[in-house]
């Protein structure tokens, strides 16, 4: 199998290709004088089964995945396969309100005009699979993020609402431990409070689990409340690691250790979850 990644991906792509002895072909961008992408793949990929992996964090990052998935169809592969570690634009995946473009509907529709199967990693929402007839298969963090806490002796995991509470329930029953979500209340039209009495956690090991940390505004608020409810130790995990606005360092400064997987690079993504994602393609072969 040869894999072939986004400039942004390449260590997450560098350790699936390590995991599965597959090659990591190299690939060549610039940009011309005007500041057009310009993506060339060197090895020849005819009759081969070839894996595309990059995110959809940025409009850059779309453009360059699109560029690498039809420079592959250009050269006539056996199969591909598109790996979206971070799938961005998956929030909006309906009309709200009249007028509305549906983002996650038009990236899985132009990656599905090239890729026969698509794996995400923790995608926000999976109703954007109903806008495509290829194979879709979302990657659970569940067994990862459990094995990088199986030596804190967490005695309970939190999820800071109850959108989260299904994955922290599933990492509660692989550590062995109890789990629990925050209840909100809205008290204004951009303001909510917490229902303080939910917090049991006196002198208890505390994980906090997410899929995706972006100002940190909602974990901060959640590790404050541990803290006041007598939690011992806190551990704050999540899939995606955006840390907009400074919120990692903060973040960092509060809890007892703050981790996240590879789907993004940063200091904190110590949860190597591209191999786990190599392994379980493997398995589904």
């Amino acid at each position: 199998m040869y894999i072939v990644s986004s400039q942004r991906s390449s260590d997450f792509s560098s350790k699936m290709s390590a995991r599965s002895m597959s090659h990591l072909s190299p690939v060549e961008k610039k940009r011309f004088p005007d500041g057009e992408l310009y993506i060339r793949i060197m090895d020849n990929l005819q009759d081969q089964d070839v894996t595309v992996v990059g995110n959809t964090r940025s409009e850059e990052d779309i453009l360059e995945l699109l560029f690498l998935l039809n420079a592959v169809k250009e050269q006539k592969p056996k199969s591909i396969t598109a790996v979206i570690p971070f799938f961005g634009y998956a929030r909006q995946h309906m009309v709200y309100k009249s007028g509305e473009a549906i983002s996650s509907k038009v990236i899985i529709r132009s990656i599905s005009e090239v890729a026969e199967k698509i794996v995400t990693v923790d995608i926000h929402d999976t109703a954007s699979f109903s806008f495509t007839d290829r194979e879709c298969i979302n990657f659970s963090p569940v067994e990862s993020i459990a094995r990088n806490h199986r030596k804190d002796s967490i005695n309970m995991v939190v999820a800071p609402d109850d959108g989260a509470f299904e994955k922290a329930k599933a990492v509660a029953k692989a550590l062995g431990a109890d789990s629990m979500y925050l209840e909100k209340k809205r008290t204004g039209p951009t303001t909510v409070e917490y229902e303080k009495e939910t917090m049991n956690v006196k002198g208890m090991n505390v994980l906090v689990v997410d899929d995706i940390i972006s100002t940190g505004g909602t974990m901060m608020k959640t590790v404050e409340m541990l803290k006041a409810a007598g939690a011992a130790k806190i551990f704050v995990t999540a899939t995606h690691g955006l840390f907009l606005n400074g919120s990692a360092e903060k973040l960092r400064k509060m809890c007892d250790r703050l981790s996240t997987t590879d789907t993004i690079v940063s200091d904190y993504s110590t949860i190597n979850i591209s191999m786990d994602v190599m392994d379980y393609m493997g398995e589904k072969k």
